[in-house]
């Protein structure tokens, strides 16, 4: 009995459309309802007693209850149907109520009813459950009513001689309906960002653990893996030395691959993407990005890879430089297999306030929706034999180190990836890193989706 009560006040709060979220708003103002209707039909002995409400009037005040009960009833059975609600119905129910008890306060008398202030439970739903127009079209109306049972209403014996005069008592309900509208909207607009919020830290805490599954079990991978590969590299390293093959070249490619397959197994398992273990320096974007496009055009010698930079000078930035040219020969690499060996690809340096943006473009077929839905997500992917890992990597390692990723469609078709790098402050960098300074480049290509 007690659940039963209190379901009648439960909050119709949901993460669903505005079509289902209109629906639970428009079914718990029927179950209100039926709360008000009770008690009125309780208010009629009292009121007669003392003399609120005239024997005469008695029709009409039972007329007007009647009325609400059939509209409840009504909404209760379309719902019941399957109806769906909207914000219109919502609004035009709420108005039938104000209508309908303004007309009750008119027959006992009005304004200076004591239970006048029932038309601030309104004011409340108003605020509540309707926004935007329809919520300022509903404070409206019940101003509105304010005003016609204060010029219409029908003064019982029971009040007679004991009325405050009106040019007090009129202004006053007006201003306690304000504050109670403008207080209620505030904590239903504070309700639904609270609402918004709590839905995107719950997808976040899903992703997150999502995550640290895929973590563990490629850390359990590359730990199982670590043993074998490293048994082989020793392997190999002996033979090579047995037998005098240190400059074989069949040797040597044996044993790069190996590297290269280790190299592949810490990216897996995400250790270097980790910010307190990221070997971070300070260097020039500019003639970082230069080298590996330098380095990326003796690989893909059919393809166009081209350099575009602002001419702004220096663009000093902190990163691990190894782990940053990897993930850019991911993002090239990704741009090379969408447009095809021979495809052009641009990767432009720009600065942008306080922030530098990298981004490389292709003309190939753009991003999959399914790729930037999921971007951050390891193992999706659309290449056939690709098995996502390298925009995983890359949205890791932005992240890491305090940068952003992001991926559009290119104009007149293609597509590109923006990464937005915080600048070193030149005060800070002068020394570190200058114009001359080397700059360590991989010499390995994870080939890795």
């Amino acid at each position: 009995m007690l659940d039963t009560l209190r379901s009648l006040f439960d909050l119709p709060i949901t993460t669903d459309g505005d079509t289902e979220q209109s629906t639970a708003k428009l079914a718990w103002v029927v179950r209100l309802r039926w709360v008000a209707i009770a008690a009125q039909l309780l208010s009629i002995l009292p009121a007669l007693e003392f003399r609120l409400l005239e024997p005469r009037m008695l029709p009409l005040f039972g007329a007007v209850i009647a009325t609400l009960a059939v509209l409840n009833i009504g909404t209760w059975l379309g719902l019941r149907r399957g109806s769906r609600g909207s914000a219109g119905h919502l609004t035009i129910q709420l108005g039938a109520d104000i209508l309908g008890l303004s007309a009750l306060l008119i027959l006992t008398g009005g304004a200076w009813n004591p239970m006048v202030s029932i038309l601030l439970v309104h004011t409340v739903l108003g605020a509540l459950l309707l926004e935007g127009r329809l919520g300022l079209a509903f404070f409206g109306l019940i101003l509105a009513s304010f005003v016609l049972i204060q010029a219409n209403s029908h003064i019982p014996p029971g009040l007679a001689g004991r009325l405050v005069p009106a040019n007090i008592l009129f202004p006053a309900q007006l201003v306690v309906v304000l504050v109670f509208w403008i207080l209620t909207a505030w904590l239903s607009r504070t309700l639904d960002h609270f609402k918004i919020w709590f839905a995107e830290a719950r997808e976040r805490k899903t992703r997150i653990d999502r995550l640290r599954a895929v973590g563990a079990l490629a850390a359990g991978l590359s730990h199982e893996f670590a043993t074998p590969l490293n048994t082989a590299q020793l392997k190999l390293g002996r033979l090579a030395r047995k037998h005098g093959l240190e400059e074989d070249e069949d040797l040597l490619t044996a044993t790069e691959e190996l590297e290269r397959c280790g190299d592949i197994l810490r990216q897996l398992a995400g250790s270097q993407l980790h910010p307190d273990r990221l070997p971070l320096e300070t260097v020039d974007l500019d003639a970082l990005v230069q080298q590996v496009c330098k380095s990326l055009a003796t690989t893909y010698e059919e393809a166009t890879i081209r350099y575009l930079g602002d001419g702004r000078g220096p663009k000093r930035v902190l990163l691990p430089v190894v782990a940053f040219s990897q993930a850019l020969i991911n993002l090239v690499d990704n741009s090379i297999e969408s447009g095809g060996s021979r495809s052009e690809v641009e990767i432009v340096v720009v600065r942008n306030g306080n922030r530098v943006e990298l981004s490389v473009q292709d003309r190939g077929s753009g991003w999959p929706e399914v790729v930037r839905r999921h971007l951050g997500e390891p193992f999706v992917t659309t290449k056939p034999e690709g098995i996502g890992l390298g925009l995983y990597y890359v949205h890791s390692l932005t992240e890491a180190i305090g940068a952003e990723l992001t991926l559009n469609d290119r104009e007149f078709g293609g597509a590109v990836a923006k990464i937005s790098i915080p600048i070193v402050p030149t005060a800070n960098t002068a020394e570190s890193s200058g114009p001359g300074k080397p700059i360590r480049t991989p010499d390995w290509r994870p080939q890795n989706g």
